[in-house]
This record gives C-alpha cells, structure tokens and sequence, in this order.
C-alpha cells in the first residue's frame, strides 16, 4: 500500500476497522499522562484528524503524525491488516518532540 491509498482509507475508516494490540494497550496505559490520549482519544484522532506527516516503514505497516500542541506530537504505528475492508492494527503510539518534524526557520529555502 502506498501513502496516497493509506490516506484515502483513513478518510473513510470507521472505528469498528480499528484494531488496537495487546503491546499497544500496554503502551497507552505505561504512557498514560496529562499529555498523552488514551486509547478512546486515540482513536477519536485517527477518525477525525488528518495527520501531518506519514512515513512509510515497510509495505503494510506506517508512521503517523499527529500534531497534539506546540511541543509534542503523537506518532502511531499502524499496520494494514486486510484491505477489503481495510483493517488497521494499531501497533505502538508515542509523544515525540515536535521539533523533530519541524525544520528550523534558519533551515527554510529563501523564498518559499
């Protein structure tokens, strides 16, 4: 699957097409924090926003972005389990420092 099909299937997804891991939940209840969603937030935000950045991994399974605020965003590891009807496992979801997506504005093209 490519960038442009996952994007058109998260457009279209419902929740019941979700499917969160064993080793994801852990992960949400070991990271559980002021900051960070649970998984009923989780999966508000993959029904509902759209991310800012996808990175492909391996031909089935992707890395979300999604801007939380100024500093944080949440990245969730999603893998396609089946495409008809697309089926997502949810794999492991993280803050990470949103610095590392952003460039500095030192680093922008002049012009652009």
């Amino acid at each position: 699957m490519d960038v442009v099909t996952l994007l058109n299937c998260l457009s279209e997804i419902e929740i019941d097409n979700l499917r969160a891991t064993y080793h994801f939940q852990e992960r949400i209840r070991e990271r559980k924090s002021e900051i960070h969603p649970d998984l009923n937030e989780i999966y508000n935000i993959i029904l509902k926003e759209q991310p800012v950045g996808i990175l492909k991994q391996e031909q089935e399974k992707f890395k979300l972005y999604y801007e939380r605020n100024e500093s944080y965003d949440l990245i969730v590891i999603v893998s396609i389990k089946s495409t008809n009807p697309t089926i997502l496992n949810l794999v492991t979801c993280f803050l990470e420092d949103a610095k590392k997506r952003r460039r500095p504005d030192e680093a922008r093209i002049p012009g652009n």
